[in-house]
């Protein structure tokens, strides 16, 4: 796979998603926290604006790198796939576990799909 295709779903994907945080951060809290407390939700909102320059980010210098050589993509891909098997610990070592998340295996279907891509990307780079 050539990592210009690896590097450009990776960085279209996580462009989206931090802009979706972005702006529809209240609608993603009230889908994802098991909670009427309004404290609650509104803290949830924060975090997802919070969160989202940093997604958004991640995508664009993926998006934008899609251009480098190689060694540097394979180094993209790879920092790529450990950052989200963290986020895969965090969802099912900790998320999975909390009363106060509406967490499925779902939700977590989009990430564990780019996982996937930047593995296959990683491994059989062109």
């Amino acid at each position: 796979m050539k990592t210009k295709l690896s590097l450009s779903i990776l960085g279209v994907y996580n462009t989206l998603m931090g802009l979706i945080m972005l702006f529809f951060a209240a609608a993603l809290v009230n889908e994802m926290v098991a909670s009427e407390n309004a404290d609650v939700l509104r803290m949830g909102e924060l975090f997802h604006y919070g969160l989202s320059p940093a997604i958004l980010i991640i995508g664009l210098m993926l998006f934008l790198s899609r251009n480098c050589s190689i060694e540097t993509a394979k180094k993209l891909l790879l920092g790529y796939i450990i950052g989200t098997l963290v986020l895969m610990y965090v969802f099912f070592g900790i998320m999975a576990d909390e009363s106060l998340m509406n967490f499925s295996i779902e939700a977590a279907v989009p990430d564990i799909a780019m996982l996937a891509i930047s593995i296959f990307g990683y491994l059989k780079a062109k």
